[in-house]
């Protein structure tokens, strides 16, 4: 079967396996936060009847992506990487619309990972809820926008995240 382009099998021992790795490979997480980002997308259409311009959609999955990478960050790998390179494209975006509050504390929050030690405290449930909650939060103190405006975007990061903690078999 080919999802997003990559090649996926059951092996025998039940382990789902895409593009030749392990489903917690950083390919198997980006597909994963794809695949919740998708029943996000859904839940929200059916329960609140709301539309989503392109934009946001693309800017949600790349919050999911990002999110669903962010539990490795913490380990020399791809996803962290990939993860960086993302926090750096949007540092940058900050610095040149001279929002130098918001690019300040990206850049401090993007170096806690590095202070602790793999599957630590990226891999828990209060990380997961915690560590989107500026996208919530800076909107709202540094932009002076609506709370609810943000909570798509922090409900793409938290499935992201939680993608992450499923595949890696953090709740059984």
């Amino acid at each position: 079967m080919e999802f997003l382009g990559l090649d996926c099998y059951m092996e025998t021992s039940n382990l789902l396996q895409i593009g030749g790795g392990e489903i917690s490979s950083y390919k198997g997480h980006m597909a994963g936060g794809v695949i919740f980002f998708i029943l996000l997308i859904g839940g929200w259409l059916y329960f609140f009847n709301t539309r989503f311009s392109l934009e946001n959609i693309l800017i949600m999955l790349g919050i999911v992506i990002l999110f669903a990478l962010f539990p490795d960050v913490d380990t020399k790998s791809k996803g962290q990487y990939i993860f960086y390179g993302m926090i750096l494209v949007g540092d940058i975006f900050f610095l040149a619309i001279k929002e130098y509050k918001i690019a300040a504390i990206i850049g401090f929050l993007a170096l806690l990972p590095i202070v602790g030690k793999h599957r630590g405290w990226t891999h828990t449930i209060w990380a997961m809820v915690a560590v989107p909650l500026p996208l919530i939060i800076l909107p709202y103190y540094v932009l002076g926008l609506d709370l609810k405006a943000s909570m798509p975007y922090y409900l793409a990061a938290v499935s992201g995240y939680f993608s992450h903690l499923i595949l890696d078999r953090k709740f059984f």
